[in-house]
């Protein structure tokens, strides 16, 4: 609902959802896509956590991306969500570092690593920013360890990691697949809340330094986008609550004046309605 209500503040900016089964090739889902995305060219495309889950599935998302544009001349930015169950597991590791004093994020390192090892990235800048983001994440359990404290402030720092990694890796994967693609942090863009943390809101100042700051990337270049999370005015980063990665989505688009946000879902094959 929220991402729908800022959506009907844009320029021309329309939300729609968009079924990407999980059993077809990306080349045929465009294929059946085609007519509809004939006039919408520039698009803010939003993928959740289950589309980005592992190597095969951000594999998938790259791919769909370089033949839309390639075939369709979609020139688009993405809003990507924290990879299959990260922001659990990150939830799970906070969790016991406040009752045992235990620090393990073995669960979000492992799948990093396996993805990178998969998708050929792993001497990349953007795989190497994820190792310190993993080397961050500790310390910040372990502030969690020593302190026994666990605040909505800190909270909103540690499920941040799962939107930060994850773009990383959908950067580093479409530039091995030629496109050219840069990561950016959704507050390096002007996305600044209120300091409501956890169900943070999109402060109204924001929408102009958007604007200004999206429409200055490099024309063919893909920005990856850290959807969920923002900054207030002091610089400490927020999380938007539920939805709060389609509400990213939104908020880009209908600032920036883009034609269309595409929310991309995952099914088990072509539904009708």
């Amino acid at each position: 609902a929220r991402a729908h209500a800022i959506a009907s503040r844009a320029r021309s900016a329309r939300v729609v959802y968009r079924a990407r089964a999980v059993a077809v090739p990306a080349a045929a889902a465009v294929t059946m896509a085609a007519t509809e995305a004939e006039e919408a060219k520039r698009v803010v495309m939003k993928f959740g956590g289950s589309s980005v889950r592992d190597a095969e599935r951000i594999h998938e998302v790259c791919t769909l991306v370089k033949t839309r544009m390639e075939e369709l001349g979609v020139e688009p930015h993405l809003v990507c969500s924290a990879m299959g169950k990260t922001t659990n597991n990150l939830l799970a590791a906070g969790n016991r570092a406040l009752s045992e004093s235990v620090v393990d994020i073995s669960a979000v390192r492992d799948l990093h690593e396996a993805t990178a090892k998969e998708l050929k990235v792993e001497d990349t800048k953007y795989y190497s920013e994820v190792k310190d983001l993993l080397l961050e994440l500790e310390r910040v359990l372990e502030g969690v360890s020593l302190l026994g404290e666990l605040s909505p402030r800190t909270l909103d720092l540690l499920v941040s990691f799962g939107e930060r990694m994850s773009g990383r890796m959908v950067a580093a994967y479409l530039e091995t697949i030629g496109v050219p693609s840069t990561q950016i942090e959704s507050w390096d863009l002007g996305v600044l809340t209120d300091d409501s943390f956890g169900d943070a809101q999109i402060l109204d100042e924001a929408w102009p330094i958007i604007d200004e700051k999206l429409n200055a990337i490099p024309k063919g270049t893909v920005a990856v986008i850290t959807g969920f999370i923002g900054k207030d005015k002091q610089g400490r980063i927020t999380t938007l609550g539920r939805g709060g990665s389609d509400l990213t989505a939104s908020l880009l688009g209908a600032a920036a004046g883009f034609d269309e946000v595409q929310v991309w879902k995952d099914v088990d094959g072509i539904l009708t309605a």
